[in-house]
């Protein structure tokens, strides 16, 4: 008798286990890097990278989210022409890489929703309509860039699935003298600790 109510015991362990990790609540705070793919209107991709710090109710967050299209038919053939091409081809873009402050608003002990601005540096990277006019058939297309700050803002909402690891998707936006844009993207961020 003494056997079965210890073997039973043993067999009953893991279930009590997994049971109080269900209930336990799962701690947000951490460092973590993170990477979301999404949508932005006017262009082909939107992508945003970065890490952020994450303590109770506040978090810093530094990031790079970058909007682009894909090469044009022209910078195509253009390139399909040469072997081996290791050519840099650049495509019209706009790019921030931001710093944030943001507050964190947490509820049903895996999820929360996190609001934050700050300050960006924006580049946006537009076609050379002038040289591109008048270029010689063996030329490529050039682009120019300019440069600005601006005031990023980001609503995201994350659930903790395990641990230190957190899918989420978020609605970024970015206002500047160049031009404005928000977007939407999926993604995912794992902490270190």
């Amino acid at each position: 008798m003494k056997k079965t109510t210890i073997l039973l015991g043993l067999l009953w362990c893991p279930f009590l286990h997994v049971s109080a990790q269900k209930n336990r609540e799962l701690s947000f705070d951490n460092f973590y890097f993170f990477a979301q793919v999404g949508a932005i209107k006017d262009y082909d991709l939107f992508v945003q990278a970065g890490v952020f710090v994450q303590y109770e109710k506040h978090y810093f967050r530094f990031s790079i989210a970058d909007g682009t299209d894909g090469q044009s038919e022209t910078q195509k053939q253009f390139h399909k022409s040469h072997r081996n091409c290791d050519c840099e081809v650049e495509v019209r873009g706009i790019h921030a890489i931001n710093f944030e402050y943001g507050k964190v608003y947490k509820f049903f002990r895996r999820q929360q929703i996190s609001l934050s601005s700050g300050f960006s540096i924006v580049t946006k990277t537009d076609p050379d309509v002038i040289f591109n006019q008048n270029k010689a058939p063996w030329e490529d297309e050039k682009f120019k860039k300019s440069t600005t700050v601006g005031l990023p803002y980001e609503v995201r909402y994350s659930l903790m699935v395990m641990k230190g690891v957190g899918v989420g998707c978020s609605y970024y936006g970015n206002l500047n003298a160049r031009k404005h844009f928000n977007g939407v993207s999926l993604g995912v961020a794992i902490g270190l600790f």
